[in-house]
């Protein structure tokens, strides 16, 4: 009687609940009215109608970083458009070259799953050299090979208030992505229709001064491709002018 006593106390304080029932985080995803300059600086006025999808915390353990990270989404007829802002005083990467292991220096990334009935999903990666790494994988850590799929329209840049080499002295750099929707076969819609839901992730990976890897939400484990763990992407009739 008393173990079942302390046992049903302990859960009620939560110290038995399982570390990934953290709440999964949602957002609304706003149309905007004409198609998006690609230039990586987000100073379109649709950038700033919109709310950043919240903070980007230590992917591990859920912590608070305090290494600021933004990031925003918007939607039209053909693209999905994300935007990302990251606050960085010695930004670094040396990869040129697309489908490289960008993962291994600074990048942000994109996971992003259209059908929670299909296991596909597709992740792009931009480091700060402005080098794209765009994978479409069949299950989780199952893609095709890298370099047997690169999206056709997939369009990106970056903006860097600062130098690419590591050292102190830098500001931030920021990147939009406009992935085609015509690649994400999976989806139920296309374009996707007011209440859609489909499933996403952000991350940015950090290396100098020392390593930090975060997440919109967090996996809670040392791995990215926690498909139980993306967050959830809402796309709503909310219409917001590109200027």
């Amino acid at each position: 009687m008393l173990a079942h006593f302390l046992a049903i106390t302990i859960t009620g304080l939560g110290l038995l609940a399982p570390v990934n029932q953290r709440p999964l985080p949602t957002y609304e995803v706003a149309r905007v009215t004409s198609p998006m300059k690609i230039d990586g600086q987000l100073n379109e006025r649709a950038w700033q109608e919109v709310q950043s999808v919240g903070d980007f915390v230590n992917n591990r353990d859920g912590s608070v970083s305090n290494l600021k990270t933004e990031a925003r989404v918007l939607y039209d007829e053909k693209y999905l458009y994300f935007g990302f802002r990251s606050v960085d005083q010695n930004i670094w990467a040396t990869m040129k070259r697309r489908d490289e292991h960008l993962w291994l220096e600074e990048v942000v990334e994109v996971f992003l799953q259209a059908n929670q009935t299909i296991p596909n999903y597709i992740e792009l990666e931009v480091n700060p050299l402005g080098t794209m790494l765009d994978i479409y994988l069949l299950d989780t850590r199952k893609p095709l090979h890298y370099e047997s799929w690169n999206s056709e329209k997939l369009r990106w840049a970056v903006h860097v208030d600062g130098t690419v080499d590591g050292k102190d002295g830098d500001r931030e750099w920021t990147c939009e992505i406009a992935l085609p929707l015509e690649d994400v076969a999976t989806a139920v819609h296309i374009p996707p229709q007011p209440g859609d839901r489909w499933r996403m992730n952000l991350y940015r990976v950090e290396r100098k001064p020392e390593v930090a890897e975060l997440a919109w939400s967090p996996t809670l484990q040392d791995d990215f491709h926690v498909l139980p763990r993306l967050g959830e992407i809402i796309f709503t009739d909310r219409k917001v002018p590109k200027r």
